[in-house]
């Protein structure tokens, strides 16, 4: 069973080569092929709606973009910096998988995930929710790089900007803007921990954990866990060498029927707030 689901994650991550430009990925055994960059459009038609608004089942509707809280400009594919800028993935080293993550984690956030769809009709295994915790880690990450606090109320919980505030305090100005992150330097991502958590007032909350691993510059130590999956390819430009590092956001959404659809992040943590300790 464990080598069924670690070869279910490699496949997953063997997709990776189709959205990541420069990383390899299996091709069968130990063999590593290098894979064309395909950047994704977005798919024309309807879909279910993602919410399990009252009249959902049952009935179609055009494709609506997954919604964060506070979140007033949405990115499109055809937009500028939705998946990065044109040509901005020049000059990435070479990547290689060189392990897979948990397969005992992989497999229970996948039931978890499909019993929420099934159930509330809210499909966090969709592109538009990835493309959208993907932006909010943009986000959320360039407003930490430049101080600005108070531009996260509303994205982020009141508990965890006074958290990041107190943090990044202790980074210096260099350490700092580090911590932004662009579209084009997220290699991977996948659930950490997916929940339903029904409290005593009877509401429904969803719980997701989201591990990201990230291209950085930063020089201070490996991070273990992008050391674990991924090998960066030494640079022959002279370049500063990237390291792979990795993120965790959580993000919360109430699945309670009549409740606003936006997701909120409730937990950040980046790698580099450990190195730079």
């Amino acid at each position: 069973m464990q080598r069924i689901t670690s070869l279910a994650a490699c496949r997953e991550l063997g997709g990776l080569a189709a959205c990541s430009p420069g990383v390899r990925a299996w091709k069968r055994g130990p063999t590593f092929s290098k894979q064309p960059a395909v950047r994704r459009q977005w798919a024309q038609g309807c879909v279910r709606p993602l919410s399990g608004e009252p009249g959902a089942q049952g009935r179609r509707m055009c494709r609506r973009r997954v919604a964060f809280a506070a979140q007033k400009h949405r990115l499109l594919s055809s937009q500028p910096g939705a998946d990065g800028p044109p040509g901005s993935s020049d000059g990435h080293p070479a990547i290689s998988v060189v392990g897979i993550p948990d397969p005992i984690t992989w497999i229970r956030c996948k039931v978890t995930i499909f019993l929420i769809k099934m159930y509330f009709d809210v499909d966090v295994n969709s592109e538009d929710f990835h493309r959208g915790v993907k932006q909010a880690l943009v986000h959320v990450s360039d407003l930490m790089s430049r101080g600005r606090y108070h531009r996260l109320v509303g994205i982020v919980s009141n508990e965890m900007i006074e958290y990041v505030e107190k943090t990044c305090r202790t980074l210096t100005n260099a350490q700092r803007q580090q911590l932004a992150v662009k579209m084009d330097d997220i290699i991977f991502m996948l659930p950490e921990d997916v929940s339903v958590v029904f409290d005593q007032h009877g509401r429904k909350l969803c719980f997701i954990v989201m591990r990201f691993w990230i291209l950085s510059t930063h020089d201070g130590p490996d991070d273990p866990e992008g050391t674990k999956i991924f090998k960066v390819a030494s640079r022959e430009d002279g370049g500063p060498q990237k390291k792979i590092v990795t993120a965790v956001y959580e993000f919360h959404r109430e699945l309670t029927r009549g409740a606003s659809p936006d997701w909120m992040v409730t937990t950040v943590w980046h790698w580099l707030w450990k190195a730079a300790e």
